[in-house]
């Protein structure tokens, strides 16, 4: 049966692609850039982009900066110097062409991309946008211990201050787009286990010496996994070759494989995710669809920084159900979203939260943002969920969930050597909220 059903749903979403409007934009650069990533296909596209635009412009490919997976001003221009090679590019875009005004569309990545770097889904859209918003990448990681200033001082632990602050005590160290944790999440240990199942040796290539330390970090119990990484973060020369070495592991797509399973994890964010799927599957004899591009968008953005559902999602739907059958007129999907965030307030970082939701608000009429709101938007990001061109016109039928990592069934033990207990400075392990 599989046999025949595979070969057509390929067939099915070939023609869907084959079908779609070339004049779709992907992504739209409105004044704050769209950082999806140096790793990402967005690069890949943005040299062949510069390369095409400099022969039209005989100009140099570097007159258009690094091709970096940041789309900003720089991609614009080279966008309009190739398209006044390729006017065919606009033909059908009626008189205002979104490729004139330097927006990557579907018919300008088809133009320089081969078929086998198709371009990039509504799903893989949504979840650069929080990559956008994460500000990090897969070869960046930071220790969290002692990280805030002293509100007094002004000076954090490792610049002299004889006081430990910390806002993220229960991190360690944070990794990668997702920030992905060695804490309580444990998501660095889960990428770690995976992608050296998938590839081994892999570990040991890269980290050499302290390859040890993460194997340890792996089968470590909590207060070992504080431990040795505190005592990695309180000698400098440690510090920043562990820094060097996860950079080199971050850049490998081995890797970035293994990190994005993780998170697509049903125990994971891509659970998260399905929780929101679920209501609006319990909504849909009411609403009349399926969730649009900008609702996936949102639910990846909860499942990640923080208000995803819960796991009994009966009195949510519930409420919901209420909220959506109160009117005569079912709520636009932007005031289902707003109600939706109301419900599932984040327990931190508020301001940060409400700046998010805008992104996923401010394309819809239909809602209302008080003026503090569109302040505190503007202020932390200013960016639109239609910037990564998505819609509520459009709808996704499902996301897809990747098995449980099983990192969960090894059994943890302590791990921590006693030059390491005597190496993380106490006070690195009490710290105080700033």
């Amino acid at each position: 049966m599989m046999g025949l059903v595979l070969p057509f749903f390929l067939g099915a979403a070939s023609r869907a692609y084959a079908a779609a409007d070339p004049h779709q934009i992907l992504y739209e650069y409105e004044g704050r850039p769209l950082a999806v990533g140096k790793f990402s296909i967005v690069s890949a596209f943005q040299q062949r982009l510069f390369q095409a635009a400099a022969q039209c412009r005989k100009k140099t490919p570097a007159s258009y900066g690094t091709p970096d997976g940041a789309i900003g001003a720089n991609t614009v221009q080279a966008i309009k110097d190739y398209i006044a090679c390729r006017p065919d590019l606009t033909t059908g875009a009626g008189g205002m062409s979104p490729e004139r005004e330097g927006a990557i569309t579907i018919g300008l990545w088809r133009s320089l991309m081969p078929d086998i770097m198709p371009f990039p889904d509504a799903i893989e859209r949504a979840n650069q946008l929080t990559f956008a918003l994460e500000g990090t990448d897969y070869d960046r990681v930071q220790f969290n211990f002692c990280q805030s200033r002293n509100p007094s001082t002004g000076k954090r632990y490792i610049e002299g201050d004889p006081y430990c602050y910390s806002n993220d005590k229960a991190s360690y160290l944070t990794w990668g787009p997702r920030g992905a944790t060695a804490g309580h999440g444990a998501e660095v240990q889960q990428v770690i286990v995976l992608a050296e199942k998938a590839h081994p040796g892999l570990l040991q290539t890269v980290f050499g010496p302290e390859a040890d330390t993460l194997r340890r970090l792996v089968l470590g119990d909590e207060a070992s996994v504080e431990t040795i990484l505190c005592a990695a973060w309180a000698n400098p020369a440690r510090r920043e070759d562990l820094r060097a070495r996860f950079a080199r592991y971050g850049a490998l797509h081995e890797v970035q494989e293994a990190y994005r399973m993780v998170y697509e994890a049903a125990n994971a964010d891509g659970g998260k995710v399905q929780r929101f799927f679920r209501i609006y599957k319990a909504l849909k004899p009411v609403i009349q669809r399926d969730p649009t591009e900008i609702d996936v968008a949102f639910f990846i953005d909860r499942a990640t920084h923080g208000g995803a559902p819960p796991g009994d999602l009966t009195p949510l739907i519930e409420k919901m159900n209420y909220f959506v059958t109160r009117t005569k007129t079912v709520p636009s999907p932007g005031e289902m979203r707003k109600q939706l965030a109301a419900w599932l307030p984040s327990a931190h970082k508020y301001n940060d939260r409400l700046a998010r939701d805008a992104i996923f608000l401010i394309d819809d009429p239909e809602v209302n943002l008080s003026d503090a709101h569109r302040r505190i938007w503007q202020k932390r990001s200013g960016l639109r969920a239609s910037s990564f061109g998505l819609s509520d016109k459009r709808y996704v039928r499902a996301y897809p969930v990747m098995p449980v990592t099983g990192y969960e069934a090894i059994r943890k033990f302590p791990t921590v050597r006693p030059a390491e207990k005597r190496a993380c400075p106490a006070v690195a392990l009490r710290p105080r909220t700033p």
